[in-house]
């Protein structure tokens, strides 16, 4: 039985992977709304029957890879609840790391879907995955003043924004330099004063 099971699990996963680099790969030439599911399943050679096995739509197979992403790059309580500098930096510094590995591929599918529905969709993705993750970390004793709906919504927007502004600015700033202007801008520390900070 743990055979079987292991299997499966190697087998989903497989299918995972497949379908969504098929849909990274088919969003960095069109635009995400006008993809259908024929078009992931005949590019990923993956039957309709067996995508619906795993997914109810496309639009779950994207938030699914959102959720992977999100999981991926460690946007833990810490990093969500500003806890300090370095929780940020790591997570930036993961963040960044994950865009330049796919760099090109990013910079096509923002370009192909940038005034497309994939970024409202993307954002009210993470606004409710950021949401879920606001109520663990209440779990574990991180009190927000501001009703989650409120938060996720701010957060969602800033870390949205950070991937956009690294996406477009990438090439005028190396890495350290824009992690270290997120930080400061995440600690609010935006202007010098007189006779330096």
């Amino acid at each position: 039985m743990n055979q079987t099971t292991s299997k499966t699990s190697v087998s989903a996963r497989r299918t995972y992977l497949l379908l969504s680099r098929t849909l990274f790969g088919l969003m960095a030439d069109s635009p995400f709304e006008r993809i259908t599911l024929t078009d992931i399943c005949n590019a990923s050679l993956v039957p309709r029957s067996t995508f619906y096995r795993y997914f109810e739509d496309k639009y779950d197979l994207l938030h699914c890879c959102l959720r992977g992403l999100v999981d991926e790059v460690g946007l833990t309580e810490d990093v969500i609840c500003f806890k300090n500098r370095e929780s940020i930096r790591d997570f930036l510094m993961v963040l960044i790391w994950h865009i330049n590995e796919n760099m090109k591929q990013y910079r096509k599918i923002y370009g192909a879907n940038q005034d497309g529905e994939l970024m409202k969709i993307l954002q009210n993705g993470l606004r409710q995955i950021l949401t879920e993750k606001l109520e663990e970390a209440e779990k574990k004793g991180y009190r927000s003043k501001i009703p989650h709906p409120i938060f996720a919504s701010l957060l969602a927007d800033f870390y949205f924004g950070i991937i956009k502004c690294y996406l477009e600015m990438a090439d005028q700033y190396d890495t350290e330099t824009f992690i270290e202007n997120v930080c400061l801008f995440s600690e609010r520390d935006f202007f010098e004063t007189e006779g330096g900070r």
